[in-house]
């Protein structure tokens, strides 16, 4: 209650222009505890940007929309569940599968947004509340069961009554979740990320959690989950060369995705499961170990390319770039560099040791330093270096 308490009266006070803010029990209470200032100072400063509009929330009209049109019952009841939910669907909360980064609604993953609390008093503040898409439980509005939310699958189609803008990300989730690195970020590029919130890369980053992750599987707004193979299984070619990275895929790997296939995933040119993953209009999950697999494989083709090409190897080039480091790694592995970016020089890639079977994903060898993909993996490894895993650096950094 003390975490929904302090998010009322931080909303309160930037609805009323930074004026004196509602106090009740649970934030009385909280302030007294040791750094209640310091989390008044830190709420302050999250909200001062929030819309000062003094109207209320309207009442929920059963068939209105957005744009004041009628939604007949019959039209709604033709729609499949997967078209429903790209505009926007009410159910209770209860109705969700909430996993630590989201929700989900049959197999989708789903937005929570146009959450009315009606115990909130005052309406501007349940107004701002309302207007808010929400990635995951962040309040203690969000955690009954019996809360009546709208949940949807595409930012940009929203809609639900009562709505007289498009709403806008909640800064609490986006912190939560650590939204592309949100919490190390200064006001402006915070800002930034908000505007530009994308359901698409917090699925992705969170693949685990919503989609079986033992087999390669697609998902956008409008359609339903489905494995890859599934798509089009008449489809025979398991190789070829990828037309975005141009690596001739091997065969028996299950890494060669045939334009016939990749059309379904909005792609128009054969590709590398790889390329396919960043380039495809949804979300294509891949089995870890054999993603990884399938990364190093093309890495290794581009190593012996460079010492042909340049009779020397990339180590000896000096050329790290963390462009190349994105681009050669799996989708799941973008957060995590993206928010080393900020901090470090690029990494070798898959590192191998002398005389030890194990590799490490990214290495510095001038700090004899290392991300694995898994605690098995130190075992492989050397002695004297210092070797983390990928879910361990990501802990680390929030």
């Amino acid at each position: 209650m003390r975490r929904w308490a302090r998010h009322l009266e931080a909303l309160t006070r930037a609805v009323s222009g930074m004026g004196p803010s509602i106090t009740t029990p649970e934030s009385a209470e909280g302030g007294q505890e040791e750094g209640g200032q310091e989390a008044a100072v830190a709420d302050e400063q999250e909200v001062q940007a929030l819309s000062s509009s003094n109207e209320s929330v309207p009442e929920t009209a059963a068939t209105a929309n957005t744009s004041g049109e009628e939604v007949e019952p019959a039209q709604v009841a033709l729609e499949s569940l997967e078209q429903t939910l790209v505009r926007g669907m009410e159910v209770a909360l209860g109705d969700l599968d909430q996993t630590a980064h989201g929700w989900i609604y049959r197999g989708h993953p789903v937005m929570v947004f146009a959450v009315d609390v009606a115990g909130v008093e005052d309406l501007n503040v349940r107004k701002e509340f309302f207007h808010r898409i929400h990635l995951a439980s962040c309040c203690g509005a969000l955690e009954d069961p019996a809360q009546p939310v709208w949940i949807g699958t595409a930012r940009e189609a929203l809609s639900a009554p009562g709505l007289e803008q498009p709403p806008h990300a909640c800064e609490y989730c986006l912190a939560k979740v650590n939204h592309r690195g949100y919490r190390s970020l200064g006001p402006r590029d915070r800002g930034r990320v908000a505007s530009a919130l994308s359901f698409h890369w917090h699925v992705s980053q969170f693949a685990d959690e919503f989609f079986s992750t033992d087999r390669a599987s697609f998902w956008t707004p409008g359609k339903r989950p489905q494995p890859l193979h599934a798509l089009t299984p008449e489809v025979q070619a398991d190789s070829g060369t990828c037309g975005f990275c141009e690596w001739p895929v091997p065969s028996g790997k299950e890494w060669f995705v045939p334009v016939d296939r990749g059309v379904a995933l909005g792609l128009a040119v054969d590709a590398c499961i790889l390329c396919a993953q960043q380039q495809a209009a949804g979300v294509l999950t891949l089995p870890e170990n054999s993603a990884l697999a399938a990364s190093e494989s093309r890495y290794r083709h581009w190593q012996a390319q460079v010492v042909e090409d340049n009779g020397e190897k990339v180590e000896e080039t000096g050329e790290r770039n963390w462009q190349r480091v994105r681009r050669q790694l799996p989708l799941d592995w973008h957060p995590l560099c993206e928010q080393l970016e900020r901090k470090l020089a690029a990494p070798l890639l898959f590192h191998r040791f002398a005389g030890y079977e194990g590799v490490a994903v990214l290495a510095w060898p001038e700090h004899r330093r290392g991300i694995v993909a898994s605690d098995n993996e130190r075992d492989r490894l050397p002695e004297g270096w210092d070797f983390w895993t990928i879910s361990g650096v990501l802990g680390s950094l929030g």
